[in-house]
């Protein structure tokens, strides 16, 4: 089952600079291809705040460690036991050469260039994936998520069309008009769905909701209730 449209952004501290990694190495070689957008001054400012990130990360990984340690020696120190070694003394983390002044912001300018390049007839997915940009600006909130459908009648059968943007799979949920109850859900995947509904010769009037499943739990709000006549024979 489908579940989120990945983000382009990846969120966290080591996959932001492993993208600018990427954007530091091949944007140049894009140039040619989209010479307003990947100007030199955009190469400069993504190449330092790589360059940069990489040692912020680097260094706080280092300064976790030796948090650690010279925490472990702090202890010893109060608390013992009295036996411990005290002849390895903690050391400050080395963080190495500090580099260039790097623009606040980075991942918001690689947002603007992504959407300038995005706009230029040029680019395509495989680009955008060459180069880490693979996606969607937004991120997918399941608990916010509210199906999006349209139901058609027909005799014998009622036919569902979903979008299915973010989730594939859905419950629908079906009831007697100006009753309280829902019948149990069917679940289903994908964007078209013909549910049949059992009894010989019946017209009634029903009400239809839908629910997104996501690795099969079921999204918290409702679609709009749709109320329709059914007939299963002409």
């Amino acid at each position: 089952m489908s579940t989120f449209i990945i983000n382009w952004d990846p969120r966290t501290e080591g996959g932001r600079v492993a993208l600018l990694k990427t954007l530091d190495e091949k944007l140049a070689g894009y140039q040619t291809t989209f010479p307003a957008e990947i100007t030199n001054d955009v190469i400069t400012i993504v190449h330092k705040a790589y360059v940069m990130g990489d040692w912020l990360l680097t260094g706080s990984l280092r300064a976790d460690e030796a948090k650690l340690t010279i925490n472990g020696y702090k202890g010893h120190l109060f608390d013992g036991p009295a036996n411990t070694s005290m002849t390895n003394v903690p050391t400050p983390a080395v963080y190495g050469t500090t580099p260039a002044v790097a623009a606040a912001g980075i991942m918001s300018f690689v947002s603007n260039l992504r959407g300038l390049l995005v706009r230029n007839p040029a680019w395509t997915d495989n680009i955008a994936k060459d180069l880490q940009l693979y996606g969607t600006d937004g991120s997918f909130i399941p608990a916010e998520y509210v199906p999006h459908f349209s139901v058609n009648p027909f005799v014998g059968y009622i036919h569902i069309h979903v979008s299915t943007k973010h989730v594939h799979g859905h419950h629908v949920y079906i009831r007697k008009a100006g009753t309280a109850t829902w019948d149990a859900p069917v679940m289903f995947n994908g964007a078209n769905f013909d549910l049949r509904r059992t009894g010989a010769d019946i017209t009634e009037n029903l009400e239809i909701m839908l629910k997104g499943v996501i690795n099969n739990v079921e999204t918290p709000l409702p679609s709009d209730i749709i109320a329709f006549l059914y007939k299963s024979t002409l």
